[in-house]
């Protein structure tokens, strides 16, 4: 049975009220660079709980599930780029000269196809709380796939207002550098779970030439991080490098 069918009547009614009262919170994780990088910066990608979820009242997870089977998903993703913008804002007005992380954000597949998101966020890259490479904004390649004309509108609008793209689930598939030339991403992410290990250093070195710096994402060992040092990956994020904690 699904997650969905398993929760409460009227739960969906639950989490737009949630959405409302501030009653999700952000975590993160680092994306740590394999070498000294040419911006001076640090990386982290964003993740969502619920806090009923974290009291350990719900499932894990249960609330995407139902917010996705009431088309919810798109309320959630500008929420976080809504609260990412206020914390920001509040850093900055204590310490000016605060060092921004670059945030990367899960893009549901409702999201992509919601043709006014790119309009919702303008006006926090416009207003600098999250300009100049702030927001990574995170795709996985089925998704990209789905809505393709769609990632490609939303791209044209908030690549020159400072915002950048990254192609998740990236398994080194001639269709899914099909996908890289066309999207043309700033950081492609590789799971290292499902891509062999002896495979990565080609596709490495391909996202290379095609102009987009890679991440392999799900390192949990030393000899890993070491082998992936050794041949040129520019990020590395998992519980081997770095823990998820708590954000906002």
């Amino acid at each position: 049975m699904a997650i969905a069918q398993q929760v409460p009547k009227g739960f969906a009614a639950r989490l737009i009220s949630a959405l409302q009262q501030e009653e999700f919170v952000l975590y993160a994780q680092a994306i740590v660079p394999t070498a000294p990088q040419r911006e001076k910066r640090s990386f982290q990608e964003i993740f969502v709980r619920f806090k009923e979820e974290d009291a350990r009242l719900l499932p894990p997870g249960s609330f995407l599930e139902v917010l996705e089977e009431y088309h919810l998903l798109p309320f959630l993703d500008r929420w976080v780029v809504n609260r990412l913008a206020r914390w920001v804002r509040g850093a900055l007005i204590i310490k000016p000269d605060w060092g921004k992380a670059c945030s990367h954000v899960n893009l549901s597949s409702q999201t992509l196809a919601d043709p006014h998101f790119g309009a919702y966020v303008h006006k926090y890259v416009d207003g600098s709380y999250l300009s100049d490479g702030d927001l990574a904004f995170e795709v996985p390649c089925e998704n990209a796939v789905e809505h393709l004309e769609a990632l490609q509108r939303l791209i044209a609008e908030l690549r020159p207002r400072g915002c950048r793209f990254t192609l998740a689930g990236f398994d080194g598939s001639e269709q899914s550098f099909d996908l890289l030339k066309i999207m043309a991403p700033d950081f492609v992410k590789i799971n290292v779970v499902s891509v062999p290990l002896d495979h990565v250093a080609g596709i490495n070195s391909r996202c290379h030439s095609m102009g987009s710096r890679t991440i392999a994402e799900f390192v949990e060992s030393a000899a890993a991080l070491g082998h992936l040092r050794k041949i040129n990956v520019d990020f590395v994020q998992g519980f081997g490098v770095a823990p998820v904690e708590l954000l906002i």
